[in-house]
C-alpha cells in the first residue's frame, strides 16, 4: 500500500501520494469530468448467503455471537483493496492519488428513537488485517462513540455550525473546499472526516431497505459507496429440474469512474465475491499486498 512510501514528493498530499506514471488519458480525465457525479458509474451484485450464514452459525457456536455479515462484508472489501489497490486512489485539485491508508467510513444507526439520526465513522485498517482483525476495530470504534456521546465530534460540530448565520456557512465551506482542492487540509481533519476515506459503507438491511445507489459527493474524496441491502428469499431450479429455496442479498456499488476503469473494477470484485463465498479465508493473512502504481 500507499503507506510504505515514506518519503514524499512536491505535488503529494497528505492523505496521499500523485500518481504520475498512469496513462495520460487517466490523467486528462478529472479536467473533463470535473465533479465526481460527472464520472459515478454504478452496479447491482448479488450474494447467495449460505456459505456466510454457516460461517456465522459456526462462529456463534465458538463464542463469537457478534460477528455479522457486515463485518464480513467489510473484510471482504478490505482484502479486496489489498489485491486491488487502484480502487483506493481518488481525485482531488484535478489530479489523481493513491491514498496512504485503508479508511473505510461506516454509516450506521444510533439506535434509540427513529430520529436519532446516523453515525458516520471512519475505522483505519491495514490490508494485511484478518477478518478478527476487522470485527474488533469496528466494534471498538462504534462502543466507544455510542457510549461516550461527547467523543461524536462530528455531530458536536454539526451543532454548533447550525446555529452560524448562513452567508458565513456558505463562506466556511467554500475555503474547506478550496484547501481540500489544493491538499492544505490537515490530516487530523481529513482522518474524521466523514467526506474523506477508501470507500463509505452502509448496511441498509438494518433497516429493512433494499440496497440504494448512492451518489458520489463532490466534497471530499470518498470514491466508492458500497450499499447492502435486506435478505430476501429466492426459489431456483437446479440442474435436476428441482426447487430449491436460497437466500440472498443485493449490494449496490457507485464508483467514481475516474480512478479506475470498468474491466479493473470488474476484476476487483470478482475478489469480493470470492472473499463473500469464503469467508473462512478472511481468517488468513492475505497471501499477497499489490502496491499501486507510482
Amino acid at each position: 500500500m500507499a503507506e510504505q512510501y515514506d518519503q514524499r514528493r512536491v505535488g503529494d498530499r497528505r492523505d496521499g501520494r500523485r500518481l504520475r506514471t498512469i496513462s495520460s488519458t487517466f490523467q486528462l480525465t478529472p479536467f473533463i469530468m470535473r465533479r465526481p457525479s460527472d464520472a459515478v458509474n454504478s452496479f447491482t451484485d448479488q450474494i447467495e448467503v449460505s456459505a456466510i450464514e454457516k460461517y456465522l452459525r459456526a462462529q456463534r457456536q465458538e463464542g463469537n455471537e457478534d460477528i455479522s455479515l457486515l463485518h464480513i462484508v467489510i473484510a471482504a472489501y478490505v482484502r479486496t483493496l489489498a489485491v486491488r489497490p487502484a480502487l483506493n486512489r481518488f481525485v482531488a485539485g484535478r489530479y489523481l492519488y493513491a491514498r496512504d491508508s485503508i479508511d473505510i467510513v461506516l454509516s450506521s444507526g444510533r439506535g434509540g428513537p427513529a430520529d436519532a439520526g446516523a453515525l458516520a465513522v471512519t475505522v483505519r485498517f491495514l490490508p494485511t488485517d484478518t477478518l478478527q482483525d476487522v470485527f474488533r476495530k469496528i466494534n471498538s470504534t462504534l462502543d466507544n462513540i455510542r457510549a461516550d456521546e461527547e467523543s461524536d465530534q462530528l455531530e458536536r460540530l454539526s451543532s454548533t455550525l447550525i446555529k452560524t448565520p448562513r452567508f458565513l456557512l456558505r463562506f466556511g465551506f467554500s475555503v474547506l473546499r478550496w484547501m481540500d482542492y489544493h491538499g492544505w487540509m490537515k490530516r487530523d481533519w481529513t482522518e474524521r472526516s466523514p467526506f474523506h476515506g477508501s470507500a463509505v459503507i452502509s448496511n441498509e438491511g438494518d433497516y429493512a431497505l433494499s440496497s440504494i445507489t448512492r451518489s458520489i459527493n463532490s466534497m471530499g474524496a470518498l470514491p466508492v459507496s458500497i450499499s447492502i441491502g435486506r435478505l430476501r428469499n429466492a426459489t431456483e431450479l437446479d440442474k435436476a429440474g428441482r426447487l430449491l429455496e436460497k437466500k440472498y442479498v443485493d449490494y449496490t456499488v457507485s464508483f467514481d469512474s475516474r480512478i479506475a476503469d470498468s474491466a479493473y473494477v470488474g476484476s476487483a470484485f470478482k475478489y469480493f465475491r470470492y472473499y463473500l463465498a469464503n469467508p473462512e479465508e478472511l481468517e488468513k493473512l492475505p497471501e499477497r499486498v499489490n502496491d499501486d502504481t507510482m
